[in-house]
């Protein structure tokens, strides 16, 4: 009765156990992602904030793209006190000179809807650091409206979930901006990234206790043991291409974890394998061997002595 109560008392302590790690779990899930959401969601106000006749220009970065080293961003410009009429728009011709990829400015007439323009600039980093690569480029925009130059406010918005977009406005810029980014992997995108990497390193080290199981104790060929192996093998690359971002071969993922779980696992097999085969052929030379001497050992039939 005493060992009844003990095991109740156990499953209910489990049972406490796993809901608090749950709940823990999910807490922690829901904080990342508030956290990411809410970067994502702030804008920062920089240059001439506080001049009444000023051109407020937004700028949305879409996409970074560590492959060709170039950053997507669209750029929307909103006149502001006398410099706008009375819908909003130019109240006279402009033109945006960006440090966009294409040295065509952007141009804006007066009194027409303004709509927002798509540009490419260059971004540097090094791909090949994920999941720890980290981006950074300047934007410089100068807007000119009938010879003279207007001034300038910025604000910045990231719709990359891949990544966090920090901004730092060059000083000493009076009329034009300068804003440097810096774009680094996002908390989900890594915790994802070093996730996957644990877990090729984890399924290694599966393939070499499977190995040693069955190598230790002489067992031969255990073809589930193989199977499994195989199938490891085989399941890591489809898994190294799941991580966000598709880092391309040769980056720090790969030798930190792919490319070790690869050779373990295919060092496992390959051992389990041949070593299995010589332990196999081993046992039925041996019990080929003592089936022969139990045969030697039999007595002879009494008529085979009779003829003799």
């Amino acid at each position: 009765m005493q060992h009844g109560m003990k095991k109740r008392r156990g499953g209910a302590f489990w049972a406490v156990v796993t809901v608090t790690l749950t709940i823990v779990g999910l807490v922690l899930a829901l904080s990342t992602y508030e956290v990411g959401r809410s970067r994502s969601e702030t804008t920062h106000p920089f240059g001439n904030t506080t001049v009444a006749d000023r051109v407020d220009l937004s700028i949305w970065v879409g996409k970074i793209d560590p492959a060709t080293q170039t950053a997507t961003i669209e750029v929307m410009a909103h006149p502001r006190g006398a410099l706008a009429d009375k819908h909003g728009f130019f109240t006279a011709d402009a033109i945006v000179y960006t440090s966009a990829l294409k040295a065509d400015p952007i141009k804006i007439k007066a009194g027409q809807p303004i709509s927002a323009a798509e540009v490419k600039v260059v971004v540097e980093g090094t791909v090949t650091d994920y999941p720890f690569d980290a981006y950074d480029s300047i934007l410089a925009f100068d807007i000119f409206s009938a010879d003279r130059e207007l001034p300038i406010s910025v604000s910045i918005a990231s719709g990359d979930t891949f990544f966090e977009v920090t901004e730092t406005p060059a000083e000493g810029v009076v009329t034009g901006i300068d804003v440097t980014l810096h774009a680094e992997r996002s908390l989900p995108s890594m915790v994802f990234a070093l996730f996957i990497m644990l877990l090729m390193l984890g399924l290694a080290l599966a393939a070499a206790t499977a190995c040693y199981y069955v190598l230790k104790g002489k067992r031969g060929l255990m073809f589930p043991a193989c199977s499994m192996m195989g199938a490891l093998l085989f399941a890591l690359v489809p898994l190294r291409n799941a991580v966000p971002g598709a880092p391309p071969i040769g980056s720090l993922i790969d030798f930190t974890s792919f490319f070790i779980a690869e050779a373990v696992i295919s060092i496992a097999l390959v051992g389990t394998v041949i070593i299995g085969y010589r332990v196999e052929s081993a046992r039925e030379q041996a019990e080929l061997e003592q089936k022969l001497r139990a045969q030697a050992a039999q007595p002879r039939p009494a008529h085979h002595y009779l003829r003799g």
